[in-house]
């Protein structure tokens, strides 16, 4: 019987070292994904703070309320998803 338990602890050992490895790996690809965002919400923010510079127009909103607006308009459910973006799990494999 202890034979048994310990192969079964090993196994056991064994997938969770591999689903660890996977974890990682996953936390690094959104990482990764997250610093692109940003990256986009900091260019989609200097695009429109430019663009209402060169219109010349009444600036209707100050800048951290311009790039809360980008912010929305890339997650307009405010769930922390990205509109029209598959799960990065489903779109990595």
């Amino acid at each position: 019987m202890t034979d048994r338990l310990k192969q079964s602890l090993l196994a056991s050992r064994g997938e969770i070292e591999a689903g660890l490895s996977e974890a990682e790996a996953e936390l690094a690809r959104v990482r990764d994904r997250a610093r692109e965002l940003e990256e986009l919400i900091a260019l989609g923010t200097a695009t429109l703070l430019a663009a209402e510079m060169i219109s010349g127009g009444s600036k209707t909103a100050p800048a951290a309320t311009a790039a809360e607006s980008f912010a929305a308009a890339l997650d307009p459910a405010g769930d922390g998803a990205i509109a029209n973006d598959k799960p990065l799990a489903k779109a990595q494999k």
